[in-house]
């Protein structure tokens, strides 16, 4: 029931994420709206779910609206719109109660919470009581595998013909810029590899900053079309994709703590397989005493969810439990890790050979899972040779240039670092026994990573070797020197080495 019309007013304002609707306050007080509503701006018979705030600024009949409302929705300065209040599906609430309870939900129960999710129709206080069901009961295969489903298709499809791979980290190991490696490699053997990535919530540069180093990696689903038919590939960032949009929902009520259940992650992570159309799939779960996970059994565990979801969704599966007990390459923040990645594909004297290792490692997997090979060994050839030839290199500067690069060509040692360096010296001698990479991602973060991508950590030692007193172990990088200083003070304070 519609309670008031109103005229739309741009606001000079963007919150960063939720949408929201600014109403005077007298009149939203007198209508009986309180701030924790959410309300339907009705326009063309068409509903739109917002969040509200108060202002005693605005004039009554007026309804502000944020930068994020008028992104989201086909809503523009000067529209006359009706407001009512938001009704939820009374059975999505009667599900979340279900599922505080460690119940089963049906097929209809989950589509009700779903859509309710789509349509910005569950507050953030409900959605964290249901994804938190997931840190207390285990997920029933069936209901997982349903919801991954619904999931994808509450945003944009893609299909494109024959053999479609992937693979995709589940994240916790520092450095680790395998995908840069891999998907011109694989798509220069002519396989068809549409790669999407997230950008940093809680690390020091995912594959989102390291791809935006070198070109843009925001793409319309037009441009994927066009450049997986002419390349084979692509590197497209998903936030502005439509993928599986319902599951961002969730990932916004998990990011704060920096937590987020293990089900939820591998729903959201195959959903997003299912709609880029994926049929060949890879799973990295790096395991170590400072990764996302942290022992074998739950990695196998996880690993059993991810297999039997991708078979339910028609994806041959397979994953991939690797060691995650220090930093895999040298670099910690965007460029320090494209130049890994490009002193790989150059073949640099310099270059990271344990990212080397892992990436030919995981491409040959790829390779077998689609077929290309029968077994690993004459997988790992033909991946090695692909990289030795130059080819995979030729490859990225083909994307590079496809995706708008300004320097297709360019040279690892051509990148800009943070202005400001300073390096952390050994404080004993001895052999580095463990390295803490939680604390090596946030003093990255202390010198400006991920929003600065110039910088960042290069480790000269790791694991294994012997180091004198004083001896070089780390260079920062930052463009702030206020930055670079409270770094010191970290390093005086912990170090993210300990010594035998």
């Amino acid at each position: 029931m519609e309670i008031f019309s109103g005229k739309i007013k741009k606001l000079n304002i963007s919150n960063g994420e939720g949408i929201v609707a600014m109403l005077n306050t007298q009149e939203a007080t007198a209508y009986g709206i309180s701030p924790q509503d959410k309300i339907s701006l009705i326009r063309n018979k068409e509903e739109y779910v917002v969040d509200v705030a108060f202002s005693d600024e605005l004039e009554p009949g007026i309804i502000g609206a944020t930068q994020e409302l008028l992104d989201n929705y086909p809503i523009m300065e000067g529209d006359n719109v009706l407001v009512s209040f938001m009704r939820t599906n009374p059975l999505s609430l009667v599900a979340i109660r279900k599922k505080l309870l460690g119940e089963k939900l049906t097929t209809e129960e989950i589509d009700a919470i779903i859509e309710d999710m789509q349509n910005n129709k569950l507050s953030d206080l409900i959605l964290a009581y249901y994804t938190a069901t997931s840190f207390f009961y285990k997920s029933d295969p069936e209901e997982l595998a349903y919801t991954t489903k619904a999931t994808a298709y509450t945003g944009d499809m893609y299909r494109f013909p024959g053999i479609v791979a992937s693979k995709y980290c589940i994240g916790g190991v520092s450095g680790n810029e395998t995908t840069m490696i891999i998907v011109p490699l694989l798509a220069s053997l002519g396989i068809t590899i549409p790669k999407t990535f997230s950008k940093s919530i809680t690390s020091p540069a995912a594959t989102g900053e390291c791809v935006e180093v070198l070109m843009k990696s925001e793409l319309k689903k037009a441009e994927i079309i066009r450049l997986v038919d002419k390349h084979k590939c692509c590197l497209a960032w998903n936030g502005n994709l439509n993928l599986a949009p319902a599951n961002d929902r969730i990932i916004k009520v998990s990011a704060p703590l920096g937590m987020e259940p293990y089900a939820r992650m591998i729903s959201s992570i195959m959903a997003k397989n299912y709609a880029m159309g994926i049929n060949h799939c890879l799973i990295d779960i790096p395991v170590g005493p400072t990764a996302k996970v942290t022992n074998q059994a739950d990695a196998e565990r996880i690993a059993s969810h991810f297999r039997n979801i991708g078979s339910s969704l028609g994806i041959k599966t397979e994953v991939a439990i690797t060691q995650a007990i220090q930093p895999i390459g040298n670099g910690i923040g965007a460029v320090l890790q494209v130049r890994e990645v490009l002193r790989i594909l150059q073949q640099h004297p310099e270059r990271a050979l344990d990212l080397q290792e892992k990436a030919l490692d995981l491409a040959a997997q790829l390779i077998v899972i689609c077929g290309l090979k029968e077994d690993y060994s004459s997988a790992l050839e033909l991946a090695t040779s692909e990289l030795h030839s130059g080819k995979a290199r030729t490859k990225l500067q083909e994307i590079i240039k496809a995706q708008g690069g300004e320097k297709p060509d360019i040279n690892s040692e051509e990148l800009s670092l943070g202005s400001e360096t300073f390096d952390y010296t050994a404080p004993t001698e001895g052999e580095i026994s463990s390295i803490d990479m939680k604390y090596l991602n946030m003093l990255a973060k202390t010198l400006g990573a991920p929003g600065d991508a110039g910088a960042g950590l290069f480790l000269h030692k790791k694991l294994g070797n012997k180091v004198q007193k004083g001896e070089k172990l780390i260079t920062c990088y930052a463009n702030s020197v206020n930055k670079l200083n409270l770094t010191k003070e970290l390093f005086e304070e912990n170090s993210p080495y300990t010594f035998s």
